[in-house]
């Protein structure tokens, strides 16, 4: 089948109609066999939805929770001086090229990831609040 010159569904001819036909069987195969796994991991998670956690697996939680704001926060500050730096006009007096830039890239890192773990402006809290507000026990 064509729309708009374009093959839908593959040409078989009589010299490879069998290699293709097979080849589309394995794929259809594989894709019930996927189906069917991740039917099966839905219900295993659905099971686990009326865990509840202990106190440790909630602390554990919660700390990872608190990094991950952390670096969420330093990649979108990162993200932000990046694009500041690129309003600076480039310097010829001190040779701005591609090694200043990566210096720049670095330091950036730094300073942000420093930032952000001192408090920053203030986002890695509120995700994490917003992670953490609703019952700590229930593993959602």
């Amino acid at each position: 089948m064509q729309i708009d010159g374009v093959n839908l569904m593959p040409q078989m001819n009589s010299t490879n109609a069998g290699a293709q036909g097979a080849q589309m069987i394995n794929e259809a195969a594989s894709f019930q066999e996927q189906l069917k796994a991740a039917t099966k991991n839905l219900e295993t998670s659905a099971s686990k939805k009326n865990y509840i956690m202990t106190d440790e697996e909630v602390a554990q939680r919660n700390k990872e929770i608190k990094e991950a704001s952390v670096q969420l926060e330093a990649l979108l500050l990162k993200m932000m001086y990046t694009e500041m730096w690129k309003t600076v006009p480039k310097n010829e007096l001190f040779n701005d090229n591609n090694a200043m830039e990566i210096y720049r890239d670095m330091y950036n890192e730094e300073v942000t990831k420093k930032a952000a773990e001192a408090g920053g402006i203030g986002l890695a809290d509120f995700i994490y609040r917003q992670l953490t507000e609703k019952d700590p026990h229930k593993l959602y």
